[in-house]
């Protein structure tokens, strides 16, 4: 399996590792592993609490483009953005109209703030925010490309598409889903799901 492969595991490490170092990057997660970190943070579904590998996020966003979506008509967001590596990433190398991100645990907002601020000539491009996910609702009027790193558990999953399956469905916004854990849920939303099963991968659109 992908994750349990040695060569591939070095190479996402090394292209994450480039990717902080040029961009000043200080600040990440780390697995440690903490099983009751993990419970307090209602992450047990999770392997770890760590950054995704940026090279998932590439292959995502090329899914996506081969799909004939145009980025610029779209909103990337970050839903459990963790320390802003992603959305940092996101901002440097994508083409959409605008970038956010949001965290329920106020070290992650405040750590993404100060990756963000020391990375980019023009952080405030980014927008950081405190948000849990149950009670979060998408503005209506922006189609979004959502990324979501395993970032909840099944419950929270069911919760925030409830609340937002119109506005995803009305504007044909997509969730770009990397560990894609809670998929079964997600289905019960939309079949319109496109996999790189080798990655743990997921496109579903709306």
């Amino acid at each position: 399996m992908y994750h349990n492969n040695n060569l591939i595991r070095k190479i996402n490490f090394f292209y994450n590792s480039i990717f902080k170092f040029l961009n000043n990057i200080r600040i990440d997660l780390v697995d440690t592993g903490d099983r009751e970190t993990l419970k307090k943070l209602r992450l047990t579904n999770s392997k770890g609490i760590g950054t995704v590998w940026l090279l998932n996020l590439k292959r995502l966003y090329k899914l996506f483009i081969k799909k004939n979506y145009n980025e610029k008509n779209y909103h990337f967001l970050d839903i459990g953005c963790g320390n802003g590596i992603p959305l940092i990433y996101a901002y440097k190398k994508f083409n959409f109209s605008s970038y956010s991100g949001f965290d329920f645990k106020n070290e992650y907002v405040e750590n993404s703030m100060k990756n963000i601020k020391s990375s980019l000539q023009k952080p405030e491009e980014i927008k950081i925010f405190f948000q849990n996910a149950e009670n979060f609702f998408l503005d209506e009027k922006k189609s979004f490309f959502i990324f979501m790193f395993n970032p909840f558990n099944r419950i929270v999953m069911k919760k925030f598409l409830e609340n937002n399956f119109k506005i995803l469905k009305k504007n044909k916004s997509v969730i770009a889903y990397c560990n894609f854990i809670e998929l079964d849920e997600i289905k019960n939303f939309s079949n319109d799901i496109t996999l790189i099963s080798k990655y743990k991968l997921a496109l579903v659109r709306f």
